[in-house]
This record gives structure tokens, sequence and C-alpha cells, in this order.
């Protein structure tokens, strides 16, 4: 009891500062958490007390540096408590996207997000920071020979413990998640692009090539494959569409699958360079755009900019939000129908079936129930799980079939190609999501889409198309279908890995 008496300032400020850190900042990661039931409610708390416990962890070291405490400890909350106002009000995620707005936004542009609540939520901030202070200014004891110290370093290992079992279970919340998010601003890019300067020609015209990238689609689980539920049913009602089961990835995670798509690189390539397929599209006269409703990660970011044109809808709220725009708000960002001279190639990037699923699609969908109703995936049966998934492939059968209608009014040489970046796992031997070895990660969904008048001025490649369609193909046929479909001269590419050869 002596001891316990003698830190009983240091343990009272650890309390203070972590109590006023979990309102201010920790708990607005959880406030929009779906909970459902009280496994889930249980389960949650347990992680947000691991996250409190490992944060106790750092504060505690940081807090022996004492006049750099006291200079460094105000700006963090601060800036972390403006950050955690907005994932409160608006769940908003903070990651890469989020930090590169903050860092690259005009002033003028960032005041206009300040409000009378908002500077209210700071003026509270700021009187948490002054307690803070003036508790720890008043220590006497706060050293590393202070049992708190010894719980501290277990407060850290108990970070790296739990990084470890799940990578990104606290570091996609906050603090971390922006301590983390700038770190990967500030870092470089892995993949190095090759700069095109061939004189490059196509041989096309008035081509129009839609590619649309899903996100977390299993080919299985479209009825065009021979699905038993009917979660295509649209899309199997149009003409001239081909769907190809047997699409192969080891690449299971965005990060890694879309630089690999968009490029000349292999699914075995280890090299860091690679050639955009945009870069070559470019340098023939086509027109690129990028309609994407998923905030850019670094890994294809570069990619993505070799567009002419590029646009991100949504860009503050990433696949972690509950309050993700759905992916039909694309297409009030985009004009399928829109005259042009020459070629084109538009993309739309997807939020697709990435979980949460149910954030994926409206009452419109909630065709196939009981439905997941925690974002614990052990609080919900498989069969809930996988409902609310085939609810995703609905609403994807019905985005994909308005863009085929839209297409339909084009005089273009029009052709829709569809391809998920990786697939999903569904409970199979014990596995969820992606991001790990599996055939159903491994077998994402492609369709191919084509217009009458795409038929009709190339029927060669049309009847390519078809005989195709039940072969084993790996990822690395987008880049040399695109230059193939192209009819592109003055750029060396594998002609045999393309689906119209």
């Amino acid at each position: 009891m002596e001891k316990i008496s003698a830190y009983k300032k240091e343990i009272k400020f650890h309390l203070i500062t972590n109590l006023l850190i979990a309102i201010f900042i920790t708990i607005a990661c959880y406030v929009h958490t779906p909970l459902g039931n009280i496994k889930a409610t249980l389960i949650y708390t347990i992680h947000f007390l691991l996250l409190q416990f490992s944060l106790f962890g750092f504060i505690y070291v940081f807090s022996l540096f004492k006049k750099v405490f006291i200079i460094l400890f105000p700006i963090l909350f601060m800036a972390l408590s403006c950050l955690s106002f907005w994932v409160y009000t608006q769940d908003i995620s903070i990651d890469i996207g989020m930090i590169q707005a903050i860092l690259e936004t005009n002033l003028d542009i960032a005041v206009d997000v300040f409000s009378w609540f908002f500077l209210v939520y700071l003026i509270l901030a700021a009187i948490a920071v002054y307690l803070i202070l003036k508790t720890f200014i008043k220590l006497e004891k706060n050293t590393i020979k202070s049992p708190l110290f010894v719980l501290s370093i277990v407060g850290i290992i108990t970070f790296f413990m739990v990084e470890n079992y799940r990578f990104g279970a606290l570091k996609r919340r906050l603090p971390y998640s922006a301590v983390f998010s700038i770190k990967e601003y500030l870092s470089k890019t892995d993949l190095i692009l090759k700069n095109v300067n061939n004189s490059i020609t196509s041989t096309q015209d008035d081509l129009h090539i839609v590619f649309i990238l899903g996100e977390s689609v299993r080919a299985d689980h479209l009825s065009l494959n021979g699905y038993t539920r009917k979660t295509t049913p649209l899309l199997a009602q149009q003409k001239n569409i081909i769907s190809y089961k047997n699409i192969f990835t080891p690449l299971t995670y965005t990060a890694i699958s879309v630089p690999q798509i968009l490029t000349d690189k292999s699914i075995i390539d280890t090299t860091n360079t690679a050639t955009s397929v945009y870069s070559v599209l470019n340098k023939a006269d086509f027109k690129t755009e990028w309609i994407g409703n998923q905030s850019l990660e670094k890994s294809y970011k570069d990619i993505v900019d070799t567009n002419k044109k590029t646009r991100i809808i949504d860009q503050f709220h990433s696949v972690l939000s509950f309050k993700k725009e759905k992916d039909l708000e694309i297409l009030n960002n985009v004009d399928l129908t829109e005259s042009f001279k020459g070629n084109k190639i538009t993309t739309l990037h997807m939020i697709g079936s990435h979980w949460y699923y149910n954030s994926r699609f409206d009452k419109n969908f909630e065709q196939y129930k009981p439905m997941v109703s925690s974002k614990y995936v052990g609080s919900s049966s498989k069969t809930a799980l996988i409902n609310s998934y085939d609810n995703t492939i609905l609403y994807l059968d019905s985005f994909l079939n308005t863009i085929i209608e839209d297409l339909k009014k084009s005089r273009k040489k029009t052709i829709l190609i569809y391809l998920s970046d990786h697939g999903e796992i569904l409970g199979e031997d014990g596995k969820w999501f992606h991001a790990q070895k599996h055939k159903a990660s491994e077998n994402p969904a492609m369709l191919v889409w084509y217009s009458e008048n795409f038929r009709e001025k190339n029927q060669e490649k049309t009847q390519n198309l078809i005989e195709n369609k039940d072969k084993s193909i790996s990822t690395d046929f987008l880049f040399h279908t695109l230059l193939d479909l192209s009819n592109i001269k003055g750029f060396d590419y594998t002609k045999s890995l393309s689906i119209f050869e």
C-alpha cells in the first residue's frame, strides 16, 4: 500500500491522460461500429482496452522526457483531436488519402471545413490538454524505476503482439492510423514506372473500352458461372456477354493485385519496374480517364495518375467507413455516352464486395436474409455472412447492367471488361475475406460485354473471346489484352496472353 501511495500522483496522471485520450481520440474509431449482440460488444470492448493499454505504454515512455513531452504532447493531442472530430461526425477514415488531402489542400479550401461545433470541440480538447499538463507538471515520480515503467513495456509489447496476430488490428485505429498513414505518405512507392518513349500508334478508330476494376468478387458466386442463387439475373438477360470463370491470381489483396493488373508485371514477377497500360495508350492518342470509389493506395497511385483525367469520389471515406458511397454514385460522375473523337479507355474502380458487406448495397438489394448485424465476424452465422455477400453481387449485377444499357446508346465500337482485383473467402477451411492463400480468394470474377457495332467490326476477335472463355487464365492477361484490342503498333507486348487471340 505504501508503494501504491508513493506513486499515487503518477497513477492519477496516467489514468486522467488515458481517459481524455479515449474520449477525444480513440473512441471515435468505435462509435460507428455495428455491434449487433453481446458477444460482438465484448470483443470490441477487449479490442478497445488493448488499444488503450498499448497507448499507455508509449505515452509513459514519452513522458519520461519531460521537456519534450510538455512541448510536443499538446501539439499531437490537438492534431489528433481535429482528426477524431471528423471520425466522430462523418465516419471519415484516417488513411494515406486523408493525410495527402490534409497536407496538400489549399488553405482557403481547408477553412471551409470549420464550424462552431468544430470550434467548441477544439476548445474542449484544449481544456483537456491543460488538465493533462497541469497534472503532469506536479509529478514528483515518473522514472524508469517506477513499477508503471515495467507495465508500460508490457503495453508496448502488447501492440506488437496484437499486430503480429492480426495485421492492422491496432494500426487502423486512431492515433496509430494517423502515424502510419503519415509514414506511408512520406515513403516512396516500391514500383518504378518506366517511361514510354516509343512512337506508338493504334490502328483502331472509334473504340471505347470501359474497364471496370472490381473488389473482392469471387467467380463462383455469379449465377452466370453456375452458382445456384440467381445473383446475376440482369446480366443473364444481356446478349454478347461472356463470363470467364477460371481467372487466377496469387495476389489476394488490393495493394499488390492492382499494380500487377494495370501494368506489364507478371503475377510471378519480383522486379520493381513496370509499364503502365495507360502510358502506352496515351502515346497512341487514347483518351484515358479514371473514376474511382476507393482512395488511392501508395502502391498504385502513380499508375492511376498516368491517366489524363482522374477523379476519386467520396475520397475521405475508405473501405473501412460505414458511410462510404455506394458504387452507383460513380455513374453520377461519368458520362459514358459522351461524344468524342478517336479512341478512349474509361476505368471505373469499385468498392465492390469489400467487407463490411451491408455497407455496399441499399435496401433494394436485401434479397437474401438473415444478414449480418455486426462487423465482428464471430457474432454472425456463416449463412448470414454469405447472404450479405450475395446481396453485394446482386448490386454488382445492377451496376454493370446499368452501364451496359448506357453503352448500348453509343455509336462507338464499345466493349466492357470487368475484372475483380481478387476473390473472397467465405468460411471455407475456417478462413474469411482475403489477403491469404485460398482458391476462393485466388479466383476473381471476370466478364466481357461487347456492342453489336464492336462485333461487326471485330468478328475474329469476338470469336476468340468466346472460344477462350473456359481456359485457365492469369490476371497477366489484362495489359496484353488491352493493347491487342487497341491494335497497338510500336510497343512490344505478348499477344499470346490476350483473350482476343
